[in-house]
């Protein structure tokens, strides 16, 4: 799919959704769009270089039983079509398929603390692997308080399993701090492929525009295909992305994101059918392009 293309999709549903009616129904709708681009980087130690061009959409369902208890599911779907300058024959990999699914599940504890547990299921897999190779589980858990008017914050905890490796455990801060009128920290909601954890700084412009600084650990893996240079074998692609995003909100049911940023401390990691390491490349810091929609509608 190209760029263009994924661009007018995008458009489309943005003139399509118009201004939300308020409404007090419990059941609200979300679409969720994403498309990225990689630019050429060269990797570190050895001669070649990549890029990749990602898309992403997704539709989820939410009940509202009231502000702080709720329960949702999700489903959605994407593929990055990576661009490798390498000999020929030599390509680790080309197009990722993606599959998500995903319930979430709010509820209060007492008065001041809300619980929240996300348990998801992925495909990510290499265009012709097998399917049920290509399956991983993660679990998002945490606790958070309501210390006063501006601020929520509290522990959680995330775990990712890996193709071919141990799951991937680790403690991240549930955090909502509307730090004055115009500034505010949360943390951040991926684009498009994120599985890692992050932390958006937000700045108010006006009613309808605001800026982001967001940065978070992304750790991609996928099943390959039987045709590569390691068949069967699993592919990573991993990452430090750090972005500045303009965000257009004209109502609550809308939004619209444009970002550009880097990737930082990249590697893309190769590995055989058993899980033995067959290479890794370090990459230079490379730069990103994008463009995110966000849809909700309260039916």
């Amino acid at each position: 799919m190209s760029f263009s293309y994924r661009w007018s999709v995008l458009t489309a549903l943005l003139f399509a959704t118009g201004s939300p009616a308020a409404s007090e129904s419990p059941w609200v709708w979300t679409v969720d769009a994403a498309t990225v681009h990689q630019g050429n980087v060269d990797f570190e130690q050895e001669d070649g270089a990549f890029s990749f061009d990602r898309w992403y959409l997704s539709a989820g369902v939410d009940y509202l039983w009231d502000r702080r208890t709720s329960l949702g599911f999700a489903m959605g779907g994407g593929r990055s079509n990576y661009d490798f300058d390498l000999p020929a024959g030599t390509e680790p990999w080309d197009e990722i398929e993606d599959l998500r699914f995903s319930l979430a599940a709010r509820f209060p504890i007492n008065d001041r603390a809300t619980a929240l547990i996300r348990p998801s299921y992925r495909i990510n897999r290499e265009q012709g692997a097998s399917t049920g190779a290509s399956g991983t589980y993660g679990l998002l858990a945490g606790v958070s308080w309501r210390l006063n008017d501006r601020l929520t914050i509290g522990p959680g905890l995330a775990v990712i399993e890996q193709l071919e490796e141990s799951a991937n455990v680790f403690p991240i801060v549930l955090i909502d701090w509307q730090i004055n009128e115009r500034w505010s920290l949360s943390t951040g909601r991926g684009v498009a492929a994120s599985e890692g954890p992050g932390l958006t700084l937000a700045r108010t412009l006006n009613d309808d525009w605001s800026l982001k600084l967001s940065a978070r650990y992304e750790d991609i893996d996928f099943r390959l295909n039987d045709s590569g240079a390691a068949p069967g074998g699993v592919g990573r692609d991993r990452a430090v992305p750090l972005f500045l995003a303009a965000d257009w909100n004209p109502n609550p049911g809308l939004s619209l994101s444009f970002f550009a940023g880097a990737e930082f401390a990249g590697a893309l990691i190769l590995d055989d059918a058993d899980g033995r390491r067959v290479s890794r490349a370090d990459y230079e810091t490379a730069y990103l392009l994008g463009a995110t929609l966000r849809v909700r509608l309260r039916r």
